[in-house]
């Protein structure tokens, strides 16, 4: 291989990373999909360009199924099972035929997994089924000695891996908030008759809107059913 293709390979993988790196961040999945299809084109090409058929094949095959994910959810439809099973069979037939060393088992069971994430609606979900496959991708490019490789999916990984952590920590942080606010919603003080009430229990609506402004209706009924507490002082 020339230096001349060598370095049009480098920069062809560099900008197939750049685009999946972005395509971690957005929170819309047809962004996702879209900048996963154009990074994934390029790696398929690259692929080829280096006469690595097999996991050129496999890459565009992935392309055509991002494709038709896009075409069902535009439609807002579910992707049928029988298209999934499909291109599980094709990425399967594709590597068996070019399989040289037990290594190349791992692009077959990574694509599958891909498969897999698809059908997710939670954005989040995607995104740690791609975690746990692009570690197995940097654990396969070692194995085969694609160094390159390994840093760009090195690179990925880390990225993805930051995103999910936040997410993880967002989602966590908003939960223990809405429970909070919906909670301390239903503390009344009421300082002409000195009563307070608090009541031990939120409902998932009012978790999840911080909706308690009919509390002050309800105090006397929740208090007969023991969902209040409703004490008198002074």
């Amino acid at each position: 291989m020339s230096n001349v293709n060598f370095i049009f390979i480098q920069i062809f993988g560099m900008t197939a990373t750049v685009f999946l790196c972005v395509s971690y961040m957005v929170k819309s999945k047809k962004k996702f999909l879209f900048l996963g299809l154009l990074g994934d084109i390029i790696y398929g090409l690259t692929f080829i360009f280096v006469n690595s058929w097999g996991a050129g094949i496999i890459t565009l095959l992935s392309c055509c199924q991002f494709v038709f994910v896009l075409i069902y959810l535009n439609k807002q439809k579910q992707l049928p099972k029988f298209i999934a099973f499909l291109f599980v069979t094709l990425f399967l037939i594709v590597g068996c035929v070019t399989l040289s060393n037990v290594w190349d088992i791992i692009p077959m069971i990574i694509y599958c997994f891909y498969t897999m994430a698809l059908y997710y609606e939670d954005i989040k979900k995607i995104k740690l089924v791609y975690l746990v496959s692009n570690l197995l991708l940097v654990v396969y490019d070692i194995m085969v000695m694609a160094y390159a490789n390994a840093f760009e999916d090195c690179v990925e990984s880390i990225c993805l891996f930051n995103v999910v952590f936040i997410d993880f920590i967002k989602s966590k942080k908003i939960f223990r908030g809405e429970i909070i606010s919906a909670t301390l919603k239903k503390f009344i003080l009421l300082r002409g008759t000195k009563t307070f009430g608090f009541c031990l229990q939120s409902s998932s609506v009012e978790v999840k809107t911080s909706n308690n402004h009919n509390f002050n209706n309800s105090l006397k009924h929740a208090s007969s059913t023991n969902q209040c507490l409703v004490y008198k002082y002074g």
